[in-house]
């Protein structure tokens, strides 16, 4: 076997940063990134879920199933009229309204035309009565004028009766003097009494008054004479019948009641019409409109009720609103199957990947430090999904030695968690096929190599690192595929060196060459291994956490127990990423050399 005795702490060479050593091959590029330190579980592979957003394990195996008919809400208990005889109930209302409307202002038109007919016609005979009594009483005053002064009374009443006899709305016809005694009146019973008669106080002017005589409405029609007295002026009173105008006004009265009857039943009749007619539309026009609402709400309780396939017809004549409530409603059923059969392949998805996790943690060591004669181990791998691509060994080879190994596979997922698991069974594998006394570091990364190189046919690599320990006396052999180097932390010194090994990535190729080297442990010297997903996790402002600070953290915490010392690194990481998602698989192995 070709190698190398190498000092533990040799001074890094120029253009080399501390830690690193110039011979030793950079750490394969950043693939995916950081994401936060947590705390991890007891298992040996501690999964970040705070962060990533995916469900524990234990969640993994539940399916989002549809609702059972017995989980259904109870819409039998939902009260209140249905969305048709809501229609044909606001149809009917609102004809029943307009048509009480209609009628209304009929009735009121009506009785305004009746009332302004009624208006001109005594207006009409107002107009009559007064130009019949102005020419009457003209006639009479200048026919009276002579009489008067010659005190020939008769002839005067005979006058006024014939005019009484000669016009029948001419009920009275009186003749007074400037005194207002009457002296003469068409009445036969006032005959002959007009002298012993009193005063009437009436005043000597033209004027129309309403008046009543023998409990009849007539108009008084006043007319002065003028006929020479040295009292002043005489005047005639003309009672003018009102009875034509009575008979008229109570005719235009039941001319009115009947024809408001009329144009009522008329009304009546249409608005009962129109009110059917509504009705018959309405109930059609609700009918076309509820059905296909109807179907719709059948069709969304059978989804609820778990029957994907349920869809609707295209609903015709019911509004684009209704047709287009329907489109939307078959989109929604097969948008909501195929997220269905999304969950219940990504629940299967996920069941499948916990078992992959289950077994991968099964075949890692558990997070408890063990302690190999003078050499105590402890190690863990935080995952930043559900399986990761990291994994770490410890085994002893007989009673003196024990094999550490390293691992990260590029990637995530399931695929780089079977071959990180198939990587570590291949690494226990080749321990068993040979004695203990022909292992040693490189013929156990070749063999790791050729497994890879087998199993990931070229699609998956791997960055590693191993070492054969002899617990007795510290001597340490190692070799390294494109892997960080180890850091190698000196308690009498104070300083931290590492075990630089060169070698390309495993899985590449079945002929790839490695080499290993020998070292020598001192007592109290403390070994870190660790996978690119520590050295890598930025913070805020994109800064990795870096080599510098894992060696400064390792001085600074070199007093703890390799668990504690692990522990402690991984909070030093996280508190520099401050809050940031981890975005890649961390591994930290710690071995402690302190012989008695």
């Amino acid at each position: 076997m070709s190698s190398t005795n190498t000092r533990l702490n040799p001074a890094p060479e120029s253009g080399t940063s501390p830690g690193t050593s110039a011979g030793a091959a950079p750490p394969p590029a950043e693939r995916t990134g950081t994401r936060e330190l947590t705390g991890s579980r007891e298992s040996t592979a501690t999964r970040l879920t705070s962060n990533v957003g995916l469900p524990h394990a234990e969640q993994t195996g539940t399916l989002i199933a549809p609702l059972e008919a017995g989980e259904l809400p109870n819409v039998a208990a939902i009260r209140g009229p249905r969305l048709d005889q809501i229609l044909l109930l606001t149809t009917t209302a609102l004809v029943v309204v307009i048509v009480g409307l209609l009628a209304a202002l009929s009735v009121a038109s009506t009785q305004s035309q009746f009332e302004e007919t009624a208006r001109r016609s005594t207006e009409r005979i107002q107009e009559q009565a007064r130009e019949l009594g102005r020419t009457v009483g003209q006639t009479l005053a200048l026919t009276s004028v002579t009489n008067l002064r010659d005190n020939n009374y008769a002839f005067l009443e005979g006058v006024a009766g014939s005019i009484v006899t000669t016009n029948p709305n001419i009920l009275r016809v009186q003749i007074l003097d400037p005194e207002g005694v009457v002296m003469a009146d068409s009445e036969p019973k006032a005959a002959g009494a007009a002298e012993s008669d009193a005063p009437t106080g009436r005043v000597a002017e033209q004027r129309l008054v309403q008046a009543f005589y023998r409990d009849q409405p007539v108009y008084e029609i006043q007319e002065p004479i003028d006929y020479g007295s040295s009292s002043g002026k005489g005047l005639v009173v003309i009672s003018y019948s009102l009875r034509a105008l009575q008979v008229q006004l109570e005719e235009l009265e039941r001319d009115k009641r009947e024809t408001v009857r009329a144009n009522t039943v008329r009304m009546l009749g249409l608005g009962l019409g129109f009110v059917v007619l509504a009705g018959v539309v309405a109930a059609f026009q609700s009918r076309r409109i509820t059905r296909p609402l109807g179907m719709l709400t059948n069709k969304v309780m059978q989804l609820a009720a778990g029957d994907l396939g349920a869809r609707t017809q295209a609903a015709r004549g019911a509004g684009r609103e209704v047709r287009t409530l329907g489109v939307v409603f078959n989109h929604m059923a097969e948008r909501i199957k195929v997220l269905l059969d999304d969950v219940r392949a990504k629940a299967q998805l996920e069941r499948e990947v916990s078992l992959a996790r289950t077994v991968q943690e099964t075949l890692l060591p558990g997070r408890d430090a063990v302690q190999v004669g003078a050499l105590r181990i402890a190690g863990l791998v935080v995952t930043a999904d559900a399986c990761g691509g990291d994994w770490w060994f410890r085994a002893a080879l007989d009673e003196q030695r024990v094999v550490i190994g390293i691992g990260d596979v590029t990637g995530h997922g399931l695929s780089t968690s079977l071959v990180a698991t198939s990587a570590t069974s291949g690494f226990a594998s080749a321990m068993t096929l040979r004695e203990p006394s022909e292992v040693n570091a490189r013929m156990l990364i070749t063999a790791l190599n050729v497994t890879l190189a087998n199993v990931g046919r070229g699609e998956h690599q791997m960055s590693s690192a191993l070492a054969v320990i002899d617990v007795s006396t510290g001597v340490i052999d190692y070799a390294a595929g494109a892997h960080p180097s180890p850091l190698v932390f000196n308690r009498h010194s104070g300083q931290v060196a590492s075990l630089p090994a060169r070698g390309p990535l495993l899985g590449a190729s079945v002929t790839s060459q490695f080499t290993s080297r020998d070292g020598q442990l001192r007592p109290g010297d403390i070994v870190v291994w660790y996978t690119d997903g520590l050295t890598e996790a930025r913070d805020g402002g994109g800064r990795m956490y870096g080599t510098q600070r894992l060696a400064a953290a390792v001085q600074a915490n070199a007093h703890l127990s390799p668990e504690a010392l692990r522990e402690a690194l991984l909070a030093d990481a996280r508190a520099h990423s401050a809050g940031q998602p981890q975005r890649d698989d961390i591994t930290v192995v710690v071995a402690e050399f302190s012989p008695a």
